[in-house]
């Protein structure tokens, strides 16, 4: 390659020299001789007859003048030499001729011939050996520049591969942790390109994983309540039927049994079985409504209605109840309480609410019940006075088969009453709730309220 550019240069340098000789300015073409043999260059200007062999030497670098001479043995072996490659025949249809011999020997020269005009010639030449040491030292400053670039580029690459592998590996240290189901651990997002939107996704994926365990960490304690709750209510079913069945039997057997029973007592047998009967009748019903409720089942038919109707005529129905406990009856009822919802359902609300009130309540107790119209809302409390429900107890009692007092098993409670208050007060997209306050316990749930 270096040697083909130092053709190039001497043919460049003979059409230089050779238009400054033609345009006849001696000094400009001496400059120009200076010039190139200062970049290691032999320059000959000689005339020649090819023909006859006859020639001069007008200017020779090696002897430094301008003088028509004859050829000294040094030039006349070059023209030998140029003779016998035929060069001047060459000339006829070429601007120049090139000698080199570069590959073969180190000692010789790289020669360029043009003819100038007529019998006159420029010869330049360049030692191979110039070519071959400056090329010798391009070839060692180059492998030390490559040598010390690619350390200087091993390097950079060292810092860019940590750097761009650094969040990779973040990535497979939080990801193994997602897998073993530990969600501490976050990416750090350092840029905005696919690491950047993986480690995002990557966070993003762990914070609802990590949403998800816990609700299922909290649906798995719900469930385990929900199944003890059940177990226990189990329990109590099968011990409270085994009552009421236990004595239909034995009084049913004892009627067979007994032929000189009088009417009074028989008849005190069949109501005893009636009763005992309807108590189990009254249980498999609320058991079935409960099951109807959250099966989706019955749909709710939703009218405007007044729920002052349902609180007077609830409170008359169990007037009975309230007079046996010796319980006063207190009402503190807005005027304006028309209500949206399903009448039937709602009615089915409060009947509970207000029968576990008196159910709870302390005999000569009270029994307090108000409605409070606020923000398109009205919100319908039922008080008692009594026993507080413990705290432990207070975020459960509406689940179903949930008994707060589990020794109470004489009352007919299975916890399926608050369970349907749940229901049907879901059903309608509302709120409900309950609370302990001085001297008793509050119920209460929303309804929407309509103005007329």
């Amino acid at each position: 390659m270096y040697t083909n550019d130092k053709i190039k240069t001497l043919k460049s340098g003979v059409d230089n020299i050779k238009s400054k000789y033609l345009s006849g300015n001696m000094n400009s073409t001496v400059d120009e001789i200076i010039n190139y043999e200062g970049q290691n260059m032999t320059i000959c200007l000689f005339s020649l007859n090819t023909e006859t062999g006859i020639g001069e030497i007008e200017y020779f670098s090696r002897q430094k003048y301008f003088s028509l001479n004859p050829f000294d043995d040094e030039v006349l072996k070059l023209i030998n030499n140029l003779y016998r490659e035929n060069a001047f025949n060459e000339l006829k249809n070429n601007n120049y001729y090139v000698s080199n011999r570069a590959s073969d020997r180190h000692d010789n020269d790289i020669t360029v011939l043009s003819k100038v005009k007529d019998d006159k010639y420029i010869l330049m030449q360049t030692p191979v050996k110039f070519i071959k040491d400056m090329s010798d030292s391009a070839v060692n400053y180059s492998m030390y520049i490559s040598i010390f670039s690619l350390f200087i580029v091993a390097v950079i690459i060292y810092f860019v591969a940590d750097r761009t592998t650094k969040p990779i590996r973040q990535l497979q240290v939080v990801a193994n942790k997602i897998s073993n189901l530990n969600f501490s651990e976050r990416c750090d997002i350092l840029s905005r390109d696919e690491i950047g939107l993986l480690s995002a996704s990557i966070n993003n994926m762990a914070d609802r994983l990590q949403e998800y365990v816990e609700k299922l960490k909290d649906d798995l304690v719900k469930l385990e309540k929900s199944d003890k709750m059940t177990k226990q209510f189990i329990a109590n079913v099968s011990h409270d039927f085994k009552t009421p069945l236990t004595l239909i039997m034995s009084y049913s057997e004892a009627l067979i049994d007994m032929e000189d029973i009088d009417e009074e007592t028989k008849k005190d047998y069949l109501n005893i079985i009636i009763n005992e009967g309807r108590k189990m009748s009254e249980f498999v019903q609320e058991l079935l409504k409960l099951s109807q409720l959250e099966g989706g089942m019955i749909k709710l038919e939703k009218s405007n209605f007044s729920i002052n109707e349902i609180i007077e005529d609830t409170i008359y129905k169990n007037s009975i109840m309230t007079m046996e406990k010796n319980i006063s009856v207190e009402k503190s009822i807005s005027d304006n309480s028309i209500v949206y919802g399903d009448y039937f359902r709602i009615e089915q609300v409060f009947q509970n609410l207000y029968e576990n009130a008196v159910k709870y309540c302390d005999s000569d107790g009270i029994v307090r019940v108000s409605t409070f119209v606020k923000d398109s809302r009205c919100r319908i409390s039922i008080f008692n006075t009594g026993k507080k429900i413990p705290d432990e107890d207070i975020d459960n009692i509406f689940i179903s088969f949930y008994r707060a007092d589990k020794s109470r098993k004489n009352m007919g409670s299975y916890g399926l009453g608050l369970a349907i208050v749940k229901v049907i007060i879901d059903m309608h997209n509302e709120k409900y709730g309950v609370q302990n306050v001085e001297n008793g316990v509050e119920f209460w749930f929303e309804l929407e309220n309509v103005d007329i």
